[in-house]
């Protein structure tokens, strides 16, 4: 057991690199974020506006992604995934941290000079009815990136070739997105993201809306790509099944903070922080192979992040927390301290004063 696990201290200031590192995390990291914040201020007036709180979206969050690896980004809706993957690519910016992409800080790069940055670095949406321009033949949408980037050499072609390798009839090159189901409308999408041949593809919720045979394929086809084309992945998702099928790494976000890092195995075998927990309880037993089979129910709602909790983020509603008190109330470190993002054992970060041991959850088993 290490250091951390014995004392309830987590270790502190581990680089974003040397987070629970996995097997692929050979060389130097593809894109490191440091501290990355991001608030929204809300205003308030008509004519003379002030500022009188914020939405803290994105807190403190640090982490690396390495050349051919895939790191999934998992919690419940509204933690924040979405707009730590908007503010990784500079679609909108941070209020504070860093941003590198090998090895170059981005960070306060303009729309210009994040240019030649956009052709190695591209994103992947939610909904495959959406995200595609109704207007536009399917071989606009998809050579869209040719034209932007005004690329020379026939598109037609290009575009055809991909949609070919993403499993899409060539000959339908000239229909539009209507004509298509939402697996197809999908594979339109991953053309569109491959066409640049990036290095890194940030997917965001790409296969929530599909039904589950389909998803599947799709996930299985982002497989195949990562290792003909090399690519990295940053999955975001908020289905376990899902992240752990496909991710090396998972990283556990709650209200905008990052709770745990371990590799997906280790993670789902051996949860650490609490909401961890509950979330792999809450899934039906055989599906993603957690060893996690007593049922949590976590109380109270999750809190504003208008006006989020001070301390641990996830105090108000941790099982945990209240059982260290012994009561209905909470050990003042988890209210008034902020649990850094450390290593509890061996490659396994979570940010907790009181991690948990797998003797527990092995007797919560055993009594289940």
């Amino acid at each position: 057991m290490s250091r951390a696990a014995s004392t309830n201290e987590p270790t502190t200031d581990t680089p974003p690199e040397d987070i629970a590192k996995s097997s692929k995390a050979v060389g130097e990291p593809l894109v490191t974020v440091e501290n990355l914040t991001k608030r929204f201020p809300i205003k308030k007036g008509i004519i003379f506006q002030r500022e009188v709180a914020a939405v803290h979206a994105v807190e403190d969050v640090s982490f690396a992604i390495y050349p051919g690896e895939t790191l999934g980004l998992v919690g419940e809706s509204g933690c924040g995934k979405s707009t730590t993957a908007r503010v990784l690519l500079k679609l909108i910016e941070p209020t504070s941290g860093k941003i590198t992409f090998e090895g170059e800080d981005i960070t306060g790069l303009n729309k210009r000079q994040m240019r030649p940055m956009r052709r190695q670095a591209q994103m992947m949406f939610q909904d495959p009815y959406a995200s595609l321009n109704p207007r536009q033949t399917i071989g606009q949408i998809i050579g869209a990136p040719f034209r932007i980037h005004k690329l020379s050499g026939d598109t037609k072609q290009k575009v055809q070739e991909l949609m070919e390798r993403v499993g899409l009839n060539p000959e339908h090159y000239n229909r539009y997105a209507h004509e298509f189901s939402g697996g197809q409308r999908q594979r339109i999408g991953v053309a569109r993201a491959l066409a640049l041949r990036p290095k890194l593809i940030v997917c965001d919720e790409p296969v929530s809306a599909l039904d589950v045979s389909i998803q599947a394929q799709v996930l299985n086809l982002f497989e195949d790509l990562q290792e003909e084309f090399g690519l990295t992945y940053l999955f975001i998702s908020h289905d376990l099944g899902v992240v752990r099928h496909i991710s090396d790494r998972i990283a556990v976000m709650y209200l905008g903070h990052i709770v745990e890092v371990a590799t997906a195995d280790e993670l789902y075998n051996n949860p650490k922080h609490p909401y961890t927990a509950a979330l792999l309880s809450a899934v039906p037993k055989g599906k993603v192979g957690t060893q996690v089979t007593t049922r949590t129910v976590l109380t109270g709602d999750v809190p504003s992040p208008v006006n989020p909790p001070s301390g641990c983020p996830f105090h108000p509603r941790c099982p945990k927390a209240r059982q260290v008190a012994g009561g209905d109330g909470v050990p003042e470190n988890c209210r008034v301290e902020l649990p850094p993002l450390g290593e509890v054992v061996e490659n396994h970060h979570a940010a907790c004063w009181y991690p948990l041991e797998e003797s527990e959850e092995l007797a919560k088993a055993a009594h289940a």
